[in-house]
């Protein structure tokens, strides 16, 4: 993907050395990303804000609160924290992507392209199998949204996926609806389809452990 001119990106109420090290990995991307000076706080200027809302900068440690910066910012949350819990109720509190800090620099420029672009994004890494590790960018869902799916594609009925993952009905119809939006689909049958295409069923085994 190509754009007229480099993204602009914000830290909110991060410290120097992130900045530093982010702006170190940004260097050899410098044709299609843009850091911000520090002292910005993703204002109008800045097409997307990355947020760590686990760290003690933030004020809201331990949570998923995601703050509105001033202007029309995409927010991004950028965390070292990706259990799937966290994940969830970041992505369901607002959050337009949920990035690894621990990701390459070639994958966390592509990734935030693809935000920009109106993409709900996810790149964590999830195990998929006992002998496998699946990135979620791949599949454009949360953790939490890729076990619902594989419930689904598995005909597991919407009770009994609760029940497995031990959510609230109204949670787990949340979930089937942001995925659905993610996946492009509108119906059960085309979401089985489109988690049996890209073999999501495997994540079946983690939820038949937990039942």
């Amino acid at each position: 993907m190509e754009f007229d001119q480099p993204l602009r990106v914000a830290l909110v109420n991060e410290c120097e050395l992130v900045h530093v090290g982010l702006s170190t990995m940004m260097a050899e991307h410098s044709d299609r990303v843009v850091l911000l000076p520090n002292r910005h706080l993703a204002a109008t200027e800045a097409d997307l804000a990355l947020l760590d809302p686990f760290t003690r900068r933030s004020g809201v440690v331990g949570s998923a609160q995601i703050a509105r910066p001033p202007g029309g910012s995409r927010v991004v949350v950028y965390a070292w924290e990706t259990r799937s819990g966290f994940v969830e109720r970041a992505m369901l509190a607002g959050a337009h992507g949920y990035l690894s800090k621990a990701l390459p620099a070639v994958e966390l420029v592509a990734a935030l392209e693809k935000v920009h672009l109106g993409e709900r994004l996810v790149a964590v890494e999830e195990p998929r199998t006992r002998h496998e590790r699946h990135s979620t960018i791949e599949v454009g869902l949360t953790p939490r949204e890729t076990d619902v799916i594989a419930l689904i594609a598995a005909g597991v009925p919407n009770k009994e996926i609760a029940r497995r993952l031990e959510l609230s009905m109204n949670t787990v119809k949340s979930h089937i609806r942001t995925a659905y939006r993610s996946m492009g689909v509108t119906s059960r049958t085309q979401a089985v389809l489109w988690a049996v295409e890209r073999g999501i069923t495997a994540r079946l085994e983690v939820a038949d452990r937990a039942s």
